[in-house]
């Protein structure tokens, strides 16, 4: 398949921005707290999971801008080192556009057990 440098550079862009729309990674976060009872003692456990989601499926093709190696154009016989350069160079963009994506996020695990909702809220009214 021939193609100008122009096509191959926006083959290369399109395809790798394809892929990188396929990113999607779900987290879970479980934490299990011990609850206390009366007089400190524990009366059980309580869990809370919260989910966090990143994908990148609105991911353009200027991501890959830049990607294709010099070496690598109309006119030039492209050697390994160019082909692994682009590759090189299609691979980073890719983990630098998912590691802008990934961030860091907080979880409440605040947990009220049942002896809680029992005696407070039902004796003084809800809080």
């Amino acid at each position: 398949m021939g193609m100008t440098a122009s096509e191959l550079d926006t083959w290369l862009k399109d395809n790798a921005r394809d892929q990188l729309r396929t990113f999607d990674k779900t987290v879970t976060v479980t934490a299990t707290v011990y609850t206390q009872g009366t007089g400190g003692s524990v009366s059980g456990t309580g869990t809370v999971a919260v989910n966090q989601s990143w994908n990148h499926s609105a991911a353009a093709s200027s991501v890959f801008t830049g990607d294709l190696d010099a070496g690598i154009g109309s006119g030039l016989v492209a050697d390994a080192d160019d082909v692994a350069a682009s590759i090189v160079n299609t691979v980073r963009s890719a983990v630098d556009a998912i590691e802008g994506q990934i961030g860091n996020f907080a979880i409440n695990a605040q947990l009220c057990h049942s002896s809680c909702h029992t005696s407070c809220h039902s004796s003084r009214g809800r809080r």
